[in-house]
């Protein structure tokens, strides 16, 4: 049997990661049948990471025998999750083949993303297994401009960046050298499930943000991605949330609605910074004019509006 035309690459993911161990599963669905011979073998190698000594290893996929398509995976030991702290990735190479016929290779990456929302909060789980709360600290701008540095200040501040439709090489280059990054999704594009899709594939994506209003109910979403909604003046949060972006323009009106929100809220304020350092006051700043009444899941600033 001849191959189909073309043949895709393989879709990558995991499941049960800890600090103990990660299965990464490659497969590939359609007409490519494990009963037709199809099958898929390669390896996961490494941590990957510019900021530690590392040493990488390499673990082998292994076919996951007969089903409706191939499915191969590999345990990996010892995961290194990816934060801004300590970027790592892994690189994942997976051979095609049809009937011991190599068809197609490819070389990806994964990385093991631990943020995610417990109650009203955001927590972060580290390398050795311990979760903690992550409060978001974000200023709008460019990875460019807070990369200038390779990320050093950035880090030290605990800063992140908001990023309006941040493109492959944005995401590409804060994966690689430490960035949590806010995407602020385009909801007039026909393409949000395109977005959401491509933006899931990238672990320093802390959450996308979309309108309120944006209707979901055809779109399939990716896992690993958090989902914020921006709200204006009183609109209702759609079911979709999973955190809340709202305008901190009156403290008392802001506390008065959210302090008891069941799911993580994040502050959000206009105002004019000069460069990172002088935008990590200002969200400190943020964060106290609305304290002591509660604390919320973060504090992000911008000179225009999101929306």
């Amino acid at each position: 049997m001849s191959p189909p035309d073309p043949t895709p690459t393989p879709k990558l993911f995991y499941r049960n990661l800890n600090s103990v161990r990660v299965s990464v599963y490659a497969s590939i669905d359609g007409v490519f049948g494990w009963a037709n011979g199809w099958r898929i073998d390669g390896d996961v190698y490494g941590p990957h990471c510019r900021l530690s000594d590392t040493l990488p290893a390499r673990i082998k996929l292994q076919d996951l025998g007969p089903g409706n398509s191939p499915l191969s995976s590999a345990i990996v030991p010892d995961p290194c999750p990816w934060s801004a702290e300590l970027p790592a990735t892994y690189k994942v190479t997976t051979n095609v083949r049809q009937k011991d016929e190599l068809i197609q290779s490819d070389v990806q990456q994964i990385a093991f993303k631990t943020l995610t929302t417990k109650a009203n909060k955001l927590e972060l789980t580290d390398l050795n297994g311990f979760t903690k709360r992550w409060v978001l600290r974000a200023a709008a701008g460019t990875v460019n401009s807070a990369l200038s540095d390779g990320g050093d200040e950035c880090r030290e501040l605990r800063l992140s960046r908001i990023i309006i439709a941040p493109g492959t090489d944005d995401c590409s280059r804060a994966t690689e050298e430490g960035l949590w990054i806010i995407a602020v999704c385009d909801p007039t594009e026909s393409g949000v499930q395109q977005q959401l899709d491509s933006l899931s594939q990238w672990p320093c994506v802390a959450c996308c943000i979309l309108p309120a209003g944006t209707d979901l109910r055809n779109i399939e979403r990716p896992d690993n991605l958090l989902l914020g909604t921006y709200l204006t003046n009183n609109q209702e949060v759609p079911e979709w949330a999973e955190i809340i972006i709202a305008d901190a323009v009156n403290p008392v009106e802001f506390n008065s609605r959210w302090d008891s929100s069941v799911i993580p809220v994040i502050a959000h304020q206009l105002t004019s910074y000069n460069n990172d350092r002088n935008a990590r006051e200002q969200c400190a700043a943020l964060q106290a004019s609305l304290a002591p009444q509660t604390n919320y899941a973060g504090y992000v600033i911008s000179k225009q509006p999101l929306y």
